[in-house]
């Protein structure tokens, strides 16, 4: 049985394998060709040989490619540890790879791709043959101020199948290695735009970035566990009776858009909710994916929804869901008759009036004998609607008066609403969150994936998983120092 991690298979086909002596020319049969369709090529050399492999590449088979755009994919050795002087030639070598360059043509240097592959014509070779000026006879130029010989054995497989759909699926397995792949184009021509370029890839080729990319994951995987918030609603004061009464009549109405829309300038401090995006919440996106290169696409897509500044506007499509969820809200607070309403919450509300200055003198008056015993039924016949009561003057005879009668709204005034705005400021919240927090955690998860995936090979193997741990948290070890910089 077969465990751990294994090679993607792609393809099988038949093959006709070939010795190749150093003195014979690798692939000669190019030159029967007037053009060579659908080309393509990856091969490998020395980073600091970019100029004279292109050359080559260039003469022998890009100035000849004809049909589908040609797919050239350099491998360069040595990326990793240039320095300042060899980052800036190789960056004139490509701004004069540029100028060359079609604009139809697929042209990528890697840091990272050791294959050799010839196709074009429907034909396709493989094996241990660069496609660089090594291929030619080893002695030409021997008359020449040429430097080196290459004198190699090479094996060289040639796919007999004309089916070469796994070429393409090959070379984008290669460039999804994104860390290590660069795209050349007719835009580097422009130096700086080629300095960066060659900045970037020089510092994304170091044994290090991985060690950091890999903390970036995990880093925005945690953001993503500890739920954090993106952006916190605040509602607006208001009295307790104006909210009551606009959150039933979104449930009794016939146009509860119209006391949604109420309901909207009563709690809600403004109709631009970009103010209510936490700072520390971004600053700490932002730190986290700071090393990261923008080669990861996710990294780009984050950080610009991050920087968005656009206006936050609730849009109309939004009210159908806000009216579902308020009725919601309204049934679970018992607030879908105002009078049923007022009932449940009797005890609370005169409780409430006991303690209120504005309303117990009255509310209290002749409620507590002389002993300090409250008249219950007194107190509740007084929350009614009734305002008329009997008194006994002071010779022992009856007399009716009319009592100050509190309105509903000064009832509603004395519920403690705490619950229920609690409740609205979660449904606008979602609603809010929806246009732009939601995206953000969205892109975070995508971005998170994206690293993962990439380095799935170092995070399936249980030795650098280990070493990793102990890398990450600063301890000792013999591993190459070319890890942690």
């Amino acid at each position: 049985m077969r465990s751990g991690v294994f090679m993607d298979e792609l393809a099988s086909f038949n093959t006709t394998l070939s010795h190749r002596h150093y003195g014979e020319g690798a692939y000669a049969h190019r030159k029967q060709y007037s053009s060579l369709t659908d080309l393509r090529i990856i091969t490998y050399g020395a980073a600091t040989g970019l100029k004279s492999l292109f050359r080559y590449v260039n003469q022998e088979y890009l100035s000849r490619a004809s049909g589908s755009p040609a797919k050239i994919l350099l491998g360069l050795a040595g990326v990793a540890e240039f320095n300042d002087t060899q980052a800036d030639e190789i960056t004139k070598v490509i701004v004069a790879i540029a100028d060359q360059l079609s604009s139809a043509t697929e042209f990528y240097l890697h840091a990272a791709c050791h294959i050799k592959l010839l196709s074009h014509d429907s034909v396709a070779y493989l094996g241990s043959q660069n496609v660089s000026n090594g291929a030619e006879p080893y002695f030409e130029g021997a008359n020449s101020s040429k430097k080196y010989f290459n004198r190699f054995h090479e094996v060289i497989l040639k796919v007999e199948d004309t089916d070469l759909a796994w070429i393409d699926t090959l070379l984008e397995k290669v460039i999804s290695d994104h860390q290590l792949c660069i795209r050349i184009t007719r835009e580097h021509r422009n130096l700086r735009v080629a300095q960066e370029l060659v900045r970037d890839f020089v510092h994304n080729s170091k044994l290090e970035r991985i060690i950091e990319n890999i903390t970036t994951g995990n880093l925005l995987e945690e953001f993503l566990t500890k739920k954090k918030t993106l952006m916190e609603i605040e509602l607006n004061d208001t009295s307790s009776a104006e909210l009551c009464k606009l959150v039933n009549a979104i449930t009794q109405e016939q146009h509860p858009e119209v006391y949604l829309i109420q309901l909207k300038e009563l709690l809600l401090p403004d109709t631009d909710f970009s103010w209510f995006k936490l700072e520390s919440a971004l600053s700490e996106l932002k730190n986290i994916i700071s090393k990261l290169g923008d080669n990861f696409p996710g990294k780009i897509e984050l950080q610009c929804k991050l920087d968005d500044e656009q206006p936050l506007i609730l849009a109309d499509e939004s009210d159908d869901r806000l009216i579902y969820s308020i009725q919601k809200v309204a049934h679970a607070h018992d607030l879908e008759s105002l009078d049923e309403y007022i009932e449940n919450q009797k005890n609370n509300i005169i409780h409430s009036i006991i303690q209120s200055p504005d309303y117990s003198q009255d509310y209290m008056y002749g409620a507590i004998d002389n002993d300090g015993n409250v008249n219950e039924e007194l107190l509740n016949n007084r929350f009614s609607a009734k305002d008329t009561e009997r008194d006994e003057d002071e010779n022992g005879n009856f007399y009716s008066y009319k009592r100050y009668a509190m309105s509903l709204d000064e009832k509603l005034d004395q519920v403690d609403v705490t619950a229920l705005r609690l409740d609205l400021k979660a449904v606008f919240s979602k609603e809010i969150n929806k246009l732009w927090a939601d995206d953000v955690l969205k892109l975070v998860g995508a971005l998170s994936k994206q690293i993962m995936q990439l380095y799935k090979r170092e995070l399936d193997s249980k030795d650098f998983s280990k070493f990793f741990s102990l890398a990450g948290t600063g301890q000792p070890g013999k591993w190459s120092p070319k890890w942690t910089g």
